[in-house]
């Protein structure tokens, strides 16, 4: 925990987004000082509190992504449940939703209707491919999303025609990290002008500008490809582990296991081949330029690979590391999160969860000298803060939550969290 002022201290944000690429966002606002008050329907609440790992029946995936917020479960489909996110809105600076466009609009919630609430609001919306396009009622998740945006093609070896996805959730966390520095944003234009404004940040949009210099080459290659030419031939698609503009690029076996290494210069190609006592290969014509060793990639990393499976992961490392050439392990999970790096880091962060028990939970991967980022709270119980919300910022009576609870418009599940 940190004393320090934090950068969203005093900032308040009313949350209803679930699984991940909205819920990261306000994550990351969470992390940095904002009260985040977290909306979830009755009974089930988020759909990501039942997505493994389990732990103790507490799902680490929802601790991850829900730490230092605050749960009420309000059933928006009374007018009741309506009533009370309107006079909570009030005192909020910052509303979030990830629901498909046009859901908001059927419980009277859009940015429209809630601006006219509260003159001056923030209304941030994650969604799949973005409001006001023809696209904008589909359904997404990640998977669709590295689909639909060429990533898949993209992610396979060379000569294996099946596309894969990437095993890690890139467009719910670019989308959800891309959104916390919009509302950043507008956080600092509202403050210079008393103005607030809508944030559409679609998950498309947003993979599709993590793709390095995917469509720049796209463009450049096109007479070729309306030419009918092998997009794969072209570094279109299958890439594996190469980079279509330069070689080498690659992940290489050793006796043991394997390595990493790109080589991006004339100079680099020079030293890597007096390491490995290939000298010929200098100023062989097949490799003498990035442009030759681009067109004989296979070749180039066959060379590489005849050396470094003769010696092990160790030897490799040492010996790239004394021609300052640049190199990594590849490393196993359990490798990675056993490093003693990461604690001098602050990598990960430990929270003790009274029925999960103590898990680590990835850090925010940001240090600010004068207003560090805290995580002071594991992720709510369902409903948890429904007293202490309604309570302390609408003025309520512990007999009026009591009764909205009686009559099915809030819903508590679960226990009392504290922290240590």
């Amino acid at each position: 925990m940190t004393n320090k002022l934090q950068i969203f201290s005093g900032i308040r944000v009313l949350d209803f987004c679930q699984v991940i690429a909205g819920s990261y966002t306000t994550t990351i606002l969470g992390d940095l000082g904002a009260e985040i008050i977290k909306v979830e329907q009755p009974t089930t609440g988020d759909s990501l509190r039942n997505i493994g790992p389990m732990l103790n029946g507490v799902s680490g995936f929802f601790q991850l992504n829900n730490r230092n917020k605050k749960s009420i479960c309000v059933d928006l489909k009374t007018s009741e449940g309506i009533n009370l996110i309107r006079e909570l809105i009030v005192h909020c600076d910052v509303m979030t939703e990830n629901f498909k466009p046009g859901i908001m609009e059927k419980f009277g919630m859009d940015y429209d209707t809630i601006k006219k609430i509260k003159p001056g609001i923030i209304y941030a919306s994650v969604s799949g491919y973005g409001h006001n396009n023809d696209y904008s009622s589909r359904t997404a998740y990640d998977l669709i999303m590295q689909a639909e945006t060429g990533l898949a093609s993209l992610n396979n070896f060379p000569g294996d025609a099946k596309p894969q996805r990437s095993p890690l959730s890139v467009a719910d966390y670019g989308a959800g990290s891309y959104c916390a520095f919009a509302i950043s944003a507008a956080l600092y234009h509202k403050k210079n002008t008393g103005i607030g404004q809508f944030i559409d940040v679609a998950m498309y949009d947003s993979l599709i500008s993590y793709m390095d210099n995917t469509f720049v080459l796209c463009e450049s290659k096109m007479e070729e490809i309306k030419n009918k030419k092998d997009l794969e031939s072209l570094g279109l698609k299958s890439t594996g582990n190469r980079h279509p503009e330069t070689s080498p690029h690659g992940i290489y076996k050793t006796m043991d296991g394997y390595i990493a290494h790109l080589s991006l210069t004339n100079q680099m190609w020079e030293k890597l081949m007096k390491l490995m006592g290939n000298e010929q290969y200098i100023d062989h014509p097949d490799y003498k330029n990035v442009q030759n060793r681009r067109t004989n990639w296979q070749e180039v990393d066959n060379i590489i690979e005849t050396w470094t499976s003769k010696h092990s992961t160790e030897e490799v490392l040492k010996a790239f590391e004394e021609f300052r050439l640049p190199v990594g392990k590849v490393k196993n999970i359990d490798e990675v999160f056993n490093d003693k790096h990461n604690d001098k880091r602050g990598v990960f962060h430990e929270i003790n969860h009274p029925v999960a028990g103590k898990l680590k939970i990835t850090n925010l991967p940001i240090k600010f000298s004068e207003t560090p980022a805290c995580i002071s709270a594991a992720a709510p119980s369902l409903g948890e803060h429904n007293y202490e919300v309604f309570m302390n910022i609408l003025g309520y009576t512990k007999k009026q939550v009591d009764d909205l609870i009686e009559k099915n418009v809030l819903y508590t599940q679960g226990y009392n969290l504290t922290y240590s």
